[in-house]
């Protein structure tokens, strides 16, 4: 996947934590922004960015 596939990958991990954290109101959101739709999108645009830098790698 390459080190930056990898990267993107945990960010978009975490992303999907922080959303299920905001979404069950476990930690309150850090501005009237971030909401848990925020957190979610994010994290799937991430998921997204992470197959194509594993995809489009050819060595």
């Amino acid at each position: 996947m390459g080190m930056l596939g990898g990267i993107v990958c945990v960010l978009a991990a975490l992303c999907g934590v922080m959303g299920i954290l905001t979404a069950t109101d476990v930690i309150s959101p850090l501005s009237a922004e971030l909401t848990w739709l925020f957190w979610f999108a994010l994290s799937g645009i991430l998921f997204i960015a992470s197959i194509a830098l594993g995809t489009g790698r050819t060595e």
